[in-house]
């Protein structure tokens, strides 16, 4: 069924009619294909600046992920920082993405994104969208570092008021017909001519099978969270959890490597510190999280990995460091381990549980264990129990005075009392960190330098890691995707 949106468009569309692919020899200045978050931006400028367009989806609606996503943007020079005073430019924003990606975000793409973000963000500011009244805001949070510049925002009905600006807008350029939109349609293949460029695409959908021809293609189809197998081929983890949009398969990646382009970021995977499931059959649904962020709530147990050991201080104040160090752990998964002591005596694990909650859980759930020996419970969580043992003895010890060999300073109680537990706790993302490599112009590029003609890509196609590196920078998945699908609407 088609969203609320989409109808309302359509019923706009039904007076003024939304143009259709009237032959297959029809030619569009500009293909994109993936109707979200960069794909629409791109339509929407190219549209007015003359361009016939084809906009297509494997959706039955428009929009993507913004009808998911938080709706956090970022920029130098939006009209928000102007009305409060804040001086702000582009390089210091450019600066701080860097920084905040320890540097392994592509300069190429954060430079672009920069300067092109304070035009995007007002365009939607003055279409309509409303932030927050005390933004633009630096993204502080507990154990993470910020910008050092309020421009960090967002509007109360997030993704999904972004999504309704940018509906409005698109709605504008339909009595002009030059935007043809194929919805529940697939793009099978790229077309190639003589010289490798890229001369348009092959499709299959509600109007058929179709052969249509584009001076320009446009990638803009997401990323691959929803794809387990090529999740894990690209993470080298499972997909544990499926929480991103429905299409996100991957079908963008595999157009471009077919048509000579490669990937980058395979290795700037960030799972976070991990969620429990609902499930041990993946992909599952998130459940709830233990608070392991120690600014809000200091640890009182012990994390294993799958080797039944510890691999970090629990009390690190780095969030950055903490999702590193469950990177590097087989499966990126650990067990949260304490005793009937600690379970009795600590500030509740899950926000908004109550003890008695907690305690109904063992036994009942998957992901909660409770034994009445250490060694059980290794047993049943699947671990050497000799190693937990081990581990926990040497923990104890720490309590006792020895010094801790990970740094931890808050040891409030030794786990030696019956009956023992675990939670297991999985590292997950709806992101995706591997993307298509393109160049300052946003051109799908081949391993050997050169660029595929006629073939361009934005949006998470281009992988998270590429604005991202491997850790958070506020704002930076949204404004790449709005920034640069409007500046390729504006130059291509």
């Amino acid at each position: 069924m088609l969203g609320a949106g989409v109808t309302v468009a359509l019923a706009t569309a039904a007076r003024v009619g939304w143009p259709r692919v009237k032959s297959l020899d029809e030619n569009f200045d500009l293909i994109v294909i993936g109707a979200g978050t960069a794909g629409l931006p791109a339509a929407i400028f190219a549209a007015r600046r003359g361009r016939r367009v084809l906009l297509i989806d494997a959706a039955d609606d428009i929009g993507g992920t913004l009808h998911l996503a938080n709706g956090q943007v970022s920029a130098a020079g939006s009209r928000t920082q102007l009305a409060k005073g804040i001086v702000d430019s582009p390089d210091r924003h450019f600066d701080d993405c860097m920084s905040l990606s320890r540097g392994k975000a592509d300069p190429a793409v954060i430079r672009r994104t920069v300067d092109e973000a304070p035009a995007t963000i007002n365009w939607l500011l003055d279409a309509g969208l409303s932030p927050l009244a005390e933004h633009p805001v630096t993204g502080d949070s507990p154990g993470r570092p910020a910008y050092k510049t309020p421009r960090y925002l967002w509007a109360k009905d997030e993704g999904r008021a972004i999504l309704d600006v940018i509906r409005r807008e698109l709605a504008r350029e339909l009595p002009q017909g030059l935007i043809t939109l194929l919805l529940q349609t697939r793009v099978t293949e790229l077309l190639t001519g003589r010289t490798g460029a890229i001369t348009g695409v092959r499709v299959d959908g509600v109007e058929g099978s179709l052969t249509l021809r584009g001076r320009k293609v446009l990638i803009t189809t997401g990323g691959y969270a929803m794809n387990p197998a090529m999740f894990a081929e690209l993470t080298g983890c499972p997909a544990y959890a499926s929480g991103s949009w429905p299409q996100a398969l991957g079908q963008g990646l595999k157009l471009a490597i077919a048509a000579g382009g490669f990937l980058r970021g395979q290795d700037l995977h960030r799972a976070g510190t991990g969620s429990i499931l609902t499930r041990d059959v993946f992909p599952a649904k998130v459940y709830a999280r233990v608070d392991t962020t120690p600014q809000r709530r200091l640890p009182w147990e012990i994390w294993v990995n799958d080797l039944g050991r510890r691999f970090i201080r629990e009390d690190e104040p780095s969030t950055y460091l903490r999702e590193q160090a469950l990177a590097a752990q087989p499966a990126l998964r650990y067990r949260i381990v304490f005793d009937d002591s600690i379970l009795r005596a600590s500030p509740p694990m899950i926000a908004g549980w109550s003890r008695e909650k907690l305690q109904s859980h063992f036994g009942t759930h998957p992901m909660f264990k409770a034994a009445a020996s250490l060694e059980a419970l290794a047993a049943d969580c699947g671990l050497a129990p000799s190693a937990l043992r081990d581990t926990v003895l040497r923990y104890n010890a720490t309590v006792d005075g020895v010094s801790d060999e990970f740094g931890r300073e808050h040891r409030p109680r030794r786990i030696d009392t019956a009956p023992f537990y675990a939670i297991t706790h999985f590292g997950h993302s709806a992101t995706s960190s591997a993307g298509v490599v393109v160049d300052e112009q946003l051109r799908v590029m081949r391993k050997g330098g050169d660029v595929v003609g006629n073939l361009y890509a934005a949006g998470e196609v281009l992988g998270s890691g590429a604005t991202l590196g491997d850790a958070f920078v506020p704002g930076m998945m949204l404004t790449p995707a709005l920034a640069l699908g409007r500046w390729l609407g504006n130059a291509v």
